[in-house]
């Protein structure tokens, strides 16, 4: 009967261990090689090559592209921003002799709260139609009334 000490056995499971590791290694190279050959299989040296740059060349141009798309879109929010994005229409009754909520205010605003207000007030009488030409969110030449910031806000 074979005596082994603790020191061959550390020795023989280290030596088992990375035959198995070889082992796993090898199939896995295999692997790989037998999938780089399938990929090559019809292509010479020259081939590879020029399908390589043709990639590069590829990709060059589709980041060039990309860089102009850019470009258009950033055009394309900023002239976004002077088209109406804001519509708002509140119907209320203002005075206690009329019925309906005959009386309105629309407020049309692009995307840096310019634009108008318009308020119209109807009583009994008659309408009338006031506007008012709105930047930054404020009356410019006429300041709104509190029902009107409400509407711009």
């Amino acid at each position: 009967m074979y005596n082994f000490s603790p020191t061959d056995i550390v020795v023989y499971s280290t030596i088992l261990l990375l035959f198995v590791f070889n082992l796993v290694t090898l199939i896995m190279l295999i692997k790989l090689k037998k999938h780089y050959n399938s990929l090559v299989e019809n292509a010479d040296k020259q081939t590879l090559i020029s399908a390589l740059e043709g990639i590069q060349k590829t990709l060059a141009l589709h980041e060039k592209s990309i860089m102009v798309i850019k470009k258009d879109l950033n055009k394309a929010v900023d002239s976004a921003r002077l088209h109406v994005q804001r519509m708002t229409l509140k119907r209320f009754n203002p005075f206690s002799d009329t019925g309906g909520d005959q009386s309105f205010i629309l407020a049309l605003l692009d995307g840096n709260k310019d634009g108008v207000v318009i308020t119209s007030l109807h009583s009994r009488e008659n309408t009338r139609f006031y506007v008012k030409s709105v930047k930054g969110g404020s009356g410019v030449d006429h300041p709104l009334s509190s029902e009107e910031q409400k509407i711009v806000k």
